[in-house]
């Protein structure tokens, strides 16, 4: 089967791809790559106009980035290492993730025909590429979708004390944001010593054993017909999450005594019913 992915390969997603790779092999791996982008006048505008909030949002981002990039670290050094060479015999291409779902893309993946494009860490996808595949377009999201949809959703959870539900949702694509029909859910352990790092970790082996079944029953089945959820969830933004939820949840752990221990589970609702989730 011809599978193509796309990802930025941050430790997780490399992992759970590199998982999948050994299991059913990627034709073509494309990862979107940021680019710099030269300061422009109106920038220098919105400076002079509102300083106080240009340099609130910038410190915002430092932080962000920071609290990213020691993640970033955590994981690459908690996770198998699943470097560039695990998919040295994979075509790879590097694209720019402004615009991603510009024409060229288009052109690239149509001239791939992959029977089904697998997603991980990604920008959103228009119908223009997810409806290229020619059976599914799935995504591994980072969260039990739909109660958290969008960033972050493996932070929220625990920030909420909603310790059941953690872990990762494979669904396919459609265009909204993580509300596409769902075809599994791996919930992680959890316990009260657990923080993002760790229940990402558990995350990434919950979707490293779940994804290559998935894929193998599409091939089986040809088809991949998942649950539509009743309920919208919440949507989580990337700037919603600020330093002080960051301190908040830190304080929290630091106090909390009556944190439930959750098992770690799967539910699996591809071409199968699925009692609660759907009408």
């Amino acid at each position: 089967m011809n599978i193509v992915a796309i990802s930025t390969l941050a430790p997780q997603h490399r992992f759970v791809l590199s998982k999948l790779h050994d299991a059913s092999p990627l034709r073509h791996l494309i990862q979107p790559v940021w680019s710099a982008k030269p300061a422009s006048w109106r920038q220098y505008g919105k400076l002079l106009h509102s300083p106080f909030s240009v340099i609130n949002r910038r410190l915002q981002s430092r932080y962000r980035n920071w609290r990213d990039d020691r993640l970033y670290r955590t994981l690459a050094e908690r996770l198998e290492p699943a470097a560039a060479e695990r998919f040295s015999d994979v075509e790879q291409s590097l694209v720019a993730i402004d615009d991603f779902n510009r024409a060229a893309n288009v052109d690239l993946i149509r001239q791939l025909q992959p029977d089904v494009i697998v997603t991980s860490g990604c920008p959103i996808l228009k119908p223009e590429i997810f409806g290229l595949a020619r059976l599914a377009t799935i995504n591994i999201h980072w969260g039990i979708a739909p109660d958290y949809r969008g960033e972050n959703t493996l932070f929220w959870p625990l920030y909420h004390n909603d310790e059941a539900n953690v872990g990762v949702t494979i669904h396919k694509i459609d265009a909204g944001i993580d509300t596409g029909p769902i075809l599994a859910h791996g919930f992680v352990d959890c316990g009260p010593e657990d923080g993002e790092a760790s229940v990402t970790v558990k995350a990434a082996q919950v979707a490293a054993r779940l994804l290559p079944g998935i894929v193998a029953k599409i091939e089986e089945t040809q088809s991949a017909t998942g649950q539509v959820s009743t309920e919208a969830g919440t949507l989580y933004l990337g700037r919603q999450r600020t330093w002080r939820h960051d301190l908040t949840h830190w304080w929290r752990r630091r106090r909390a005594s009556d944190r439930r221990t959750i098992e770690a589970h799967d539910e699996i609702y591809i071409d199968k019913p699925a009692s609660g989730l759907a009408s």
